[in-house]
């Protein structure tokens, strides 16, 4: 399993990677995520 970091979580292109992990059960593990200014996005994404 690999293990990844997205920055800019909160972002349309953080959007889609986060989307697309979900959706394909793809064999990664996200161990980190950033975001500039929403945080409210960022503490959902993290859940």
């Amino acid at each position: 399993m690999k293990r990844i970091t997205i920055l800019g979580s909160s972002g349309s292109i953080g959007q889609t990677t986060l989307t697309a992990i979900r959706r394909l059960s793809l064999p990664i593990k996200v161990v980190s995520l950033s975001s500039h200014t929403n945080i409210d996005r960022l503490r959902s994404d993290g859940r």
